[in-house]
């Protein structure tokens, strides 16, 4: 399974449809700051399965969660857009709350700037913005329970 992360599009949809263009995704999830654009996705991939949450800048999106846990091909995620956790001053706090939840993986954006790793069977993966200038987005593979994840930087 290939899934394609998204974060922080800022109303650049267009860099949202090439990455799916490019990735050819099993899924998407989209971290927040303007969620609904992952909407333009929706229509023109109404069977791809999207995942999304709400950022800081989504105070309107009363249809959109804060966070979500999720499975996929049996491997838990922890999705957020990073914010309530203070992301910018740390990931410790997402660390506690992804092992509190299970998960094998958390999600997050909200600091525009790109960051993979894995530590103790825990990836943190943020997909950096896909709405500026050089934009950037992840992608997450699960083969057979494996997990790998990266950062697509300077692709679109």
């Amino acid at each position: 399974m290939k899934i394609l992360v998204l974060s922080d599009s800022h109303r650049e949809e267009a860099n949202l449809l090439r990455a799916a263009e490019l990735e050819k995704p099993d899924a998407v999830i989209h971290l927040g700051d303007h969620a609904s654009d992952a909407e333009v996705l929706l229509r023109a991939y109404p069977r791809l399965p999207v995942c999304r949450v709400r950022g800081n800048c989504d105070r309107f999106e009363t249809d959109v969660q804060d966070e979500a846990v999720i499975e996929w091909e049996g491997v838990k995620i922890l999705v957020t857009h990073g914010h309530r956790y203070h992301v910018k001053s740390g990931l410790l706090t997402l660390c506690y709350a992804a092992i509190q939840a299970g998960a094998q993986i958390a999600l997050f954006g909200h600091t525009h700037m790109p960051y993979c790793e894995e530590s103790d069977g825990l990836w943190l993966l943020n997909p950096g913005a896909c709405g500026r200038l050089f934009p950037s987005y992840g992608i997450i593979e699960i083969k057979n329970g494996a997990v790998q994840c990266r950062v697509m930087e300077e692709a679109l």
